[in-house]
């Protein structure tokens, strides 16, 4: 073999263990834990959901929709002045499948989630010992399965990033 392929032999292998020893270490997965919101404040806390088509029928759309403020205050202070990621979770609803979705005034991201799933609201450092944020939600459903007052559970979940 000359020189020259042997060099890209020599680097191929190198490289192929690099490649294997990164496909077998073991992945550090950060541990998502609940945070205290019991400072949080719904400004409405039983919503009325209206139709987004006021008379649907056949083939219709069986929108539901209502919207409300949330005054959050989320106890951050085991976390202060570290990287972190804050999640804001939609426990799975009973009959329907939600829909939320929230603008901020800044300190979080605004975004949509779907009952059962999670979704990023912060992710940086946590300069707050409680982060306070009010945020405007409007929630979606298909109406169709709403046969009985349902109770929405949402949470926050924060992961501490390297």
């Amino acid at each position: 073999m000359n020189k020259r392929l042997r060099a890209t032999a020599r680097r191929l292998a190198t490289g192929g263990v690099f490649i294997a020893a990164l496909l077998t270490a073991p992945l550090v997965v950060a541990k998502a834990i609940r945070v205290d919101d019991t400072g949080t404040v719904v400004s409405d806390p039983v919503v009325g959901m209206k139709w987004k088509n006021l008379v649907p029928g056949r083939g219709a759309n069986h929108t539901v929709e209502a919207s409300t403020r949330v005054d959050l205050a989320l106890n951050l202070a085991a976390w202060l002045n570290k990287r972190a990621r804050v999640y804001m979770v939609l426990a799975p609803a009973a009959d329907t499948q939600v829909m939320a979705r929230w603008s901020t005034q800044g300190r979080l991201l605004a975004g949509s989630v779907r009952s059962g799933e999670r979704a990023l609201v912060f992710d940086g450092l946590v300069n707050w010992a409680t982060l306070r944020e009010s945020i405007f939600l409007y929630l979606q459903t298909d109406g169709r399965y709403l046969t009985q007052v349902q109770s929405l559970d949402f949470y926050f979940e924060i992961e501490v990033t390297p």
